[in-house]
């Protein structure tokens, strides 16, 4: 029998993994013990829980191990590789959720500031499935988007030179004039090293380069360098910031989330739709490295959201139905904590923060809509109540 161990918070991993699979366990804040890791043939892991030497002892008969995200840099691959680990990702998964978020606070910030969207321009740094699916959205309601990505340029040029047909091969902005965009969002793995780095990839010199209405980071942690942003934001060069993800996350550092305008505590991709994709891509790729057939999987239906038929401004219905505000308010409550309390605080946030329905599957009336016609471009349903 094969034993997987999977980290608890995992969406419904029990209803997609194969019925003849042993599924054990862990609470993701202690983590695995030594005794469970050992019995394991596969871990499923979140980016809460590092994978490498100091985690996976050297008796352990792992095979496979999963991640439910895009991002890898909490697994060794490396030393995985070495020990003969096989490695899954769920790349894409929570790329609608992200685009949600950020369209979400931008027109959160241009409420704010009273200014039309589609007066802006946003530079998206990362043009993979999370970064492509944020500039369609923010296209969809306006802003003229520029995408930044020499690395898949490279990439899909390489391709193309093999003889393989490309015939859309992706050809990256350039970077003056990505960084003379109002809005910066990244969306791009943490790299520390390499010709394609991004740890502080939004460093100073970039920031400094041109006035920037909005800074977004929803990536990795250390992607942007918070004290540059902090220091472009006192003198006014940022008018704001959007943070998810966190320097030396879980421990964020105070100053900066003071100063954001949305700090959120990692969870832009966290929706029911995201979480299911994650646990089947997961699960797909654990079964066909064990030989097992896919079971079948549930299937959700549509949500209807039934708001008042009253003249509420856009920004009060965008926060009933995304949760980024309360998230907010959430995260806030940990600042000024010593860092003991502060980092369990954040991961605890995580893992209990109610998972959300994205926008194409919530259905809102069309006397709504109607006086909001950006909701229907930010892929609402719009239903009939009559």
């Amino acid at each position: 029998m094969i034993t997987v161990l999977a980290d608890q918070h995992h969406y419904h991993l029990d209803k997609y993994l194969h019925p003849s699979i042993h599924l054990a366990t862990y609470d993701p804040l202690p983590g695995w013990s030594n005794e469970q890791i050992i019995q394991a043939d596969a871990v499923l892991v979140r980016t809460t829980n590092p994978l490498n030497s100091d985690t996976l002892p050297p008796n352990s008969r792992l095979r496979f191990a999963g991640t439910a995200s895009a991002g890898r840099d909490h697994l060794d691959e490396p030393f995985l590789k070495d020990r003969g680990v096989q490695i899954a990702d769920a790349k894409g998964s929570n790329a609608r959720s992200v685009s949600e978020y950020v369209a979400v606070a931008v027109l959160s910030c241009c409420d704010e500031m009273n200014i039309s969207p589609a007066s802006l321009t946003a530079g998206i740094v990362g043009a993979g499935f999370t970064g492509s699916a944020t500039a369609a959205l923010l296209e969809q309601i306006g802003i003229s988007c520029r995408l930044f990505d020499p690395p898949r340029e490279e990439r899909e040029r390489n391709i193309s030179e093999t003889g393989e047909k490309k015939p859309d091969r992706f050809k990256s902005a350039s970077l003056e004039d990505v960084l003379a965009c109002d809005i910066i969002s990244h969306h791009v793995p943490l790299e520390r090293s390499g010709v394609y780095a991004t740890w502080h990839w939004c460093n100073e010199e970039k920031i400094r380069s041109a006035p920037k209405r909005i800074v977004v980071n929803a990536s990795r942690g250390g992607v942007v360098d918070e004290m540059a942003v902090r220091d472009a934001l006192r003198d006014g060069h940022v008018s704001m910031f959007i943070c998810d993800v966190w320097e030396n996350e879980p421990v964020f550092a105070d100053a900066t989330a003071k100063q954001s305008f949305l700090a959120t505590p990692h969870i832009a991709g966290y929706s029911i739709e995201a979480k299911r994709k994650a646990t089947e891509m997961m699960c797909d790729q654990l079964h066909r490295f064990f030989g097992f057939k896919d079971p079948e999987t549930p299937v959700s239906e549509p949500q209807r959201e039934h708001l008042p038929d009253d003249d509420r401004p856009l920004i009060d219905i965008l926060r009933l139905l995304h949760p980024a505000f309360s998230y907010d308010a959430s995260l806030r409550t940990l600042i000024g904590l010593p860092a003991d309390e502060k980092g369990p605080g954040f991961l605890k946030l995580r893992q209990n923060t109610p998972l959300r329905k994205e926008f194409p599957e919530i259905g809102i009336p069309a006397a709504v809509t109607d006086r909001h016609p950006v909701l229907e471009q930010l892929g609402f349903r719009v239903i009939d109540t009559m």
